[in-house]
């Protein structure tokens, strides 16, 4: 679950990066006649209401965001203002200008899960990255009504970099394959990134609960490829056999693994997810084993993951790889930047404290300009 971007993968994004750095708009078009066989007429298309999408589809997303709007509105940080010592101190909360979201062909809940966190921040100016054949009528309908300005119609990391170097947004976020990782990876010298995200990985425990009802969530992030993993966990060894039986019946050869063990505690059990430090985190039978994990991207308790995935969460851009011992989800904060301000309205007696530090540290003009 921890492994880091393959060296091929990095090789051959930052061909990509690079060639779309130095040559713009040409570059990217040749990488997307090469890679996805196509060249799109129009590189950013105008979101629309188009007649041709599939209402119940633009219906299930909106509500979708609605969801997650009412969450996010509330988490947009408020302005922190303190006088103190003759100083006026403020930490202003301000959104990046421009940022891009990388949406995977015909993944209309990443759409919503990336927009609406950007536009609780506040982003002025939203882009959608995709593949061309992610383009179509259900997503430009949504885009239209998150407030999406332009939707690239490039995938990979010729569409990343083009949007980086050619619109020159502030901060790329959004999930993605190996080579999209890369690029942001390699991109990141230049924009802001949300972070680097790896396979689909995911820690269930059970007990007391119905063994298919269990797995079902495991099974459904197994889904998403041979390089996703799950980890199952119960006090129950007979739950545990038959979680795992479950899986082997109907594990496929596109199916990630799962690894299923009995625990003694419900405190092992926590300490074992703390160590994995999962992505998602699915609890049932046990509701307070959710309040003793420090450690995972997004807990669902007695329910499935893919119910946080697409209507009920946090955005389902989440930490992989681990790295939820230290960030956690797509927030409003993402795309978010704290600005500290420092008014001087009175003679202070810091800074006498301030002069010393400075003389300390060796810093003679710092001095000079405090005196």
């Amino acid at each position: 679950m921890r492994e880091s971007l393959p060296q091929e993968a990095l090789r051959a994004a930052a061909e990509i990066v690079d060639d779309v750095r130095a040559r713009g708009l040409a570059a990217a078009l040749e990488w997307s006649r090469k890679l996805d066989g196509v060249e799109p007429g129009d590189v950013v298309v105008p979101p629309r209401r188009d007649q041709a999408a599939d209402g119940a589809v633009v219906e299930a997303a909106l509500e979708a965001a609605k969801s997650l709007e009412r969450v996010y509105a509330r988490l947009r940080p408020a302005d922190v203002v303190d006088y103190y010592e003759g100083v006026l101190r403020a930490v202003s909360w301000r959104p990046v200008e421009r940022a891009a979201l990388y949406v995977p062909a015909r993944y209309i809940s990443t759409l919503v899960m990336l927009a609406v966190p950007a536009r609780a921040a506040g982003v002025g100016e939203i882009y959608v990255v995709t593949p061309p054949k992610g383009v179509t009528p259900e997503l430009l309908t949504v885009a239209e009504r998150l407030g999406v300005r332009g939707v690239v119609s490039l995938g990979g990391p010729q569409g990343l970099a083009y949007a980086a170097f050619q619109i020159g947004v502030d901060l790329l976020a959004g999930p993605g394959g190996v080579y999209v990782q890369a690029a942001k990876y390699l991109l990141s010298r230049y924009v802001g990134i949300d972070g680097i995200e790896g396979p689909t990985e995911l820690v269930v425990y059970a007990e007391g609960v119905e063994p298919r009802r269990a797995i079902a969530g495991a099974l459904a992030q197994l889904e998403h490829g041979p390089a996703s993993f799950a980890l199952f966990l119960s006090r129950d060894r007979s739950l545990v056999e038959a979680a795992e039986g479950i899986y082997l019946r109907e594990r496929t050869s596109s199916m990630g693994a799962l690894e299923a063990r009995a625990v003694s505690s419900l405190g092992e059990a926590a300490g074992i997810i703390d160590e994995v430090a999962p992505e998602h985190l699915e609890v049932w039978g046990a509701p307070q084993l959710a309040q003793m994990v420090r450690n995972a991207g997004a807990i669902s308790v007695d329910a499935p993951s893919p119910l946080l995935d697409y209507v009920a969460g946090i955005s389902h851009v989440l930490p992989t790889g681990g790295s939820a011992r230290w960030r956690g989800a797509v927030t409003p904060l993402t795309f978010m930047k704290p600005v500290g301000l420092a008014w001087l309205l009175a003679d202070t007696r810091l800074r006498e404290y301030a002069v010393r530090l400075a003389e300390y540290e060796g810093f003679k003009r710092h001095a000079d300009a405090l005196r």
